[in-house]
């Protein structure tokens, strides 16, 4: 087992502190929240660690190789002189940090955590009364994962997360707006186009069961391949591919049906999706547009189960709002029982933490108190 560097070892002390004061004492002042954020933006973003750090910096300098007018056309999804194979908006980005101010890569990492964990932040205030547990419960191997590794596609999908208030507002255009502009950052957020519609669908114990079953009926005939180009194009990240290949421990036997971690949290959500379905329901607001995505990240976590990429990063974005219901369901129990659901998810990320420390994961992304370094902080 590897060790964590210590910023990531202070970063999880102050959210087990935090997280146990805002469950069994009273709500936290929310600029312990943000003072939070901003350390961990300062660990992400300064950072000169993560497998896709290299790639990530080759798309840098080659953003400069793009006029304006190529990278604009892309954005307005026609074609352009230059063939753009990033999508338009990080490629922008990208371009004016170097181009107009000359900053070095550590920089850009800085802008893009900036953003990124402003829309977490904002997202789970907005979304959940326990947002120091949701953080907690995520961090392993999230923020691995996401803020200090495919920061792109992180960065993407927190701007959909976003987006939640204004399907609760009922504000298509700003919520197609935030979509496309999602999607400028990485492609894989067109998917949650449709999220606007679905969360309002009237879903019920019965309906959950019967779309779970038939997934699982369709996992063995890859009926994902009908789409094409569409989702050819969200797994066909070449430049960074490799990197997240070094986050993921897939084998032979889990992609013939074993049992591995992914199989493991999908079947705790759907635990939680059924036995808490009718006090969330009752007590909890909006609980169920977040019913319905889970619902949609399980159905597809077995729709594209023998595809590796799939299964782990469009089913994890989609999953990622299911999850949310977890530290939820201790809103609407018992004392007695919220006790035992916060010591499970303390369970979570325990076991967690083992998993990442054990695996090739921390050591391929330079997360080591040994490997680890940082352009600000000593």
């Amino acid at each position: 087992m590897s060790l964590l560097h210590p910023y990531f070892l202070i970063i999880i002390f102050f959210l087990f502190v935090f997280s146990y004061q805002e469950v069994f004492r009273a709500k936290v002042d929310r600029k312990y929240l943000y003072l939070l954020g901003g350390f961990m933006i300062l660990v992400a973003g300064f950072r000169d660690a993560g497998p896709d750090y290299g790639s990530y910096r080759g798309i840098y300098v080659y953003s400069d190789t793009f006029d304006y007018s190529s990278i604009i056309l892309k954005g307005l999804h026609l074609d352009s002189p230059q063939p753009i194979a990033v999508e338009w908006l990080y490629t922008l980005i990208n371009k004016v940090m170097l181009n107009i101010f000359n900053a070095p890569f550590y920089m850009l990492t800085f802008v893009v955590a900036i953003l990124a964990i402003f829309f977490k932040l904002r997202y789970v205030e907005d979304n959940t009364f326990y947002p120091f547990t949701f953080i907690l419960f995520m961090f392993i191997p999230g923020f691995f994962i996401g803020e200090c590794g495919q920061m792109r596609q992180n960065l993407g999908v927190f701007m959909v997360y976003f987006a939640v208030k204004f399907i609760k507002e009922k504000k298509l255009f700003y919520y197609l707006l935030c979509i496309y502009l999602a999607g400028g950052i990485h492609n894989v957020c067109y998917a949650f186009f449709p999220m606007y519609w679905i969360a309002r669908i009237p879903v019920n114990k019965a309906i959950m069961l019967g779309a779970i079953l038939i997934s699982i009926i369709l996992s063995p005939f890859e009926v994902y391949r009908v789409f094409g180009s569409f989702l050819d194009g969200i797994a066909s990240d070449s430049t960074v591919i490799g990197g997240f290949n070094a986050y993921m421990e897939e084998s032979v036997e889990r992609l013939n049906g074993g049992i591995g971690i992914p199989e493991v949290m999908t079947a705790i959500l759907t635990f939680f999706l059924f036995f808490y379905d009718t006090k969330l329901k009752e007590k909890y607001p909006y609980y169920e547009y977040h019913r319905n995505y889970a619902l949609v990240g399980i159905c597809f976590y077995f729709i594209f189960r023998n595809n590796p990429v799939f299964s782990s990063r469009l089913v994890g974005a989609f999953t990622g709002f299911g999850l949310l219901i977890i530290p939820n369901a201790m809103y609407v129990v018992s004392k007695s029982h919220k006790l035992m659901i916060y010591l499970f998810i303390i369970f979570l990320v325990a076991f967690n933490f083992v998993v990442f420390s054990s695996f090739r994961n921390i050591v391929a992304g330079k997360f080591t108190i040994d490997l680890y370094t940082n352009f600000l902080l000593p």
